[in-house]
């Protein structure tokens, strides 16, 4: 027996193992859509892919789930005014960087 590689959290772990067992098509699927998605910088909208990865790592609770509440407190703490929160999920959401887990929570997929 031989360890290949150790985790130091368990989270960690969950996270290779999902990795490793998604298949190679879905695994594409999402580099090709995550590829396009930070070509685009979303200028339409005057977000680039660097502000909303910094909108939502403030906004992700513990649990590493989203809701509106979290998401306007983090553009509050940023000085973003662009647009509303309950836009930013719309987007997020069409994007498929969220997905909702009830009518007030979103799990990130990044």
């Amino acid at each position: 027996l031989t360890t290949i590689k150790s985790f130091s959290s368990s989270s960690e772990l969950r996270d290779a193992v999902s990795k490793a067992n998604v298949p190679d098509e879905i695994i594409n699927e999402l580099s090709s859509r995550l590829a396009s998605y930070e070509k685009s910088e979303r200028s339409n909208e005057g977000f680039t892919s660097d502000d909303i990865n910094k909108i939502l790592s403030l906004a992700k609770l513990p649990d590493d789930s989203i809701t509106l509440s979290s998401l306007n407190e983090s553009m509050i703490k940023l000085n973003i005014k662009k647009m509303s929160a309950e836009r930013l999920i719309e987007i997020l959401e069409t994007s498929s960087m969220v997905l909702r887990n009830s009518n007030t929570s979103w799990s990130v997929l990044q």
